[in-house]
Parts: C-alpha cells; structure tokens; sequence
C-alpha cells in the first residue's frame, strides 16, 4: 500500500478537538474560540531564516520495524493479541527482531538523524514527548516488549537532543488499535480491571478498526485476563531504572530469548 515516507514531523500544528485520545471514544469537535490566533507562536530559526511557528501541538509519525512479520490468520492474531505468539519475541538480529524496533525508535527521535537546519527548529518547539502502545496497534507485537523497545530508544535518542527530552508512556484500556491488549503492561488486578473498562462498554464501531480475524466472537476487546502477570510496568522501572541502557537490552536478549511463551516478558525479566 502506497504509504507516507517516514519519520515525518509536523511543526505547527493545533488540536482543534475536545477530548482527543488514544481511544477515539470521546472525541468532540472543538469551538473555535478555544484556538489560538496567535498567542502561542514562537520565533523559530530555519536555514538562516526566522520564522513564527505556533508551538502548540507540534508530533511525530513513524512505524516499527514489523509489518507483516506473521500471516495474520485468526489463530496468530488471537496469539498476538494475548501477547503469546513467538515471533512477538524474536532476539535475533533478523528483519523483524527487537533490535530492529529499538532502533527504529532510536532513528526517528535522534536528533542527529536530521539536517543541521532544520535542528534548530526541532529545539526551538519540541520539549517532550508523548506515546501510546508503539508496536503493539495494528501490527500486533507483543506491548510489554513495544514500551521496552521506548524506553531503550527513547534513552539512547534523547542524549542527542543537548537538553532533557521526556517520554510521556500512556496506557489505554481501549486503544483506537488493538484494544485491550496494552492493559498487559499492567500487573495483576490492576491488568484485570483495565481488561474489563475495554469491554464495559465495548468501544463504539467508530472508534477503532481491525481486520475480522482480530476479533474474539466479533468483540473488539482482548478478553483474557489469565495472560495478566505478576509484574507490570511499574515493577520494570523500579528494577532497571537506575541502571544502563545496556544492562536492560542484555538482560531482555539473554533471559527473553529463553523464556517460556506462556509467561509474560516481564515476569521473566524479573523472575
């Protein structure tokens, strides 16, 4: 399919909706007396010009390494969905490998993968980031592997912005792709009730699509709260935030590599 090269940047944009989300279940339109005329534009240098930018809502699109890494059949979508499929899990160094993902990440949020002049406009308007459940929508990889693959990415890239650059990880229990399945990234009961809020009510036909093998009994929502394990993302953090990017990416290639698919990645890193 014909698709927009990538990663692609759009400085200036403006949220002209209500409730915007991640799940598309409450989006309204906006009145435009909410949006600012000009109160909100900056001064942003561009190949030796200036240039007034508004700064509101600048973002960034860009895709994983991994579409089309499986025949999506129903049994390997209700698989993936579950986070249960081996080739969610693949730490080699192939085409569709978790090294593959971090540096996907890692190329489209280096500064350095991007002109010199444009740089400075980068800068100028981007001081954070925010993301959802990367690799995990609608080419089905495994969430708890997608936020590491973030976070590594995330670590190594913002080192070259010369200035702090904050990741923003939000958790959906409805994503408008692949609903439910990001509530795996949290432990226990807390994965439960997040699986249960996808499905009561389930999310209105306008606010996601899948293919039809995806569905479970023609219902949008991962429904299997027993792939909930014992430890979430929270419990990843505390163990390996204070340590190196490296410590992290070796421990996820060894002990992920021959971890047991019926168990979670992050029950295996820390068990």
């Amino acid at each position: 399919f014909p698709q927009l090269r990538q990663p692609a940047w759009f400085l200036g944009a403006r949220n002209f909706f209500k409730t915007l989300d991640g799940t598309a279940r409450f989006d309204s339109s906006m009145e435009l007396v909410d949006v600012p005329l000009d109160n909100d534009l900056v001064e942003v240098p561009l190949a030796g010009a200036t240039y007034k930018i508004s700064s509101s809502r600048p973002f960034v699109v860009f895709m994983s390494e991994s579409q089309a890494f499986f025949e999506e059949s129903m049994v390997n979508l209700h698989l993936a969905r579950r986070n249960r499929l081996p080739a969610q899990r693949d730490m080699g160094t192939g085409k569709w490998s978790f090294e593959k993902q971090v540096r996907a990440w890692y190329r489209s949020m280096a500064l350095t993968s991007y002109d010199e002049d444009v740089q400075p406009a980068l800068t100028s308007l981007v001081s954070s980031l925010g993301a959802g459940p990367w690799l995990a929508g609608l080419w089905w990889g495994d969430s708890q592997l997608g936020f590491l693959a973030v976070w590594l990415g995330q670590a190594l890239a913002a080192t070259t912005w010369n200035a702090p650059l904050p990741l923003d990880y939000y958790i959906y229990s409805d994503f408008t792709e692949n609903p439910g399945n990001q509530c795996y990234v949290l432990p226990g009961a807390a994965c439960e009730e997040c699986i249960r809020r996808c499905a009561d009510p389930d999310p209105p036909k306008s606010a996601y699509w899948m293919p039809d093998n995806a569905y479970f009994q023609w219902r949008p929502c991962v429904p299997d709260k027993s792939v909930c394990g014992a430890k979430g993302i929270s419990d990843i953090v505390a163990a390996y935030g204070s340590g190196s990017v490296m410590d992290l990416w070796q421990a996820i290639e060894s002990k992920v590599k021959d971890g047991p698919i019926s168990s979670n990645v992050f029950d295996i890193l820390l068990s």
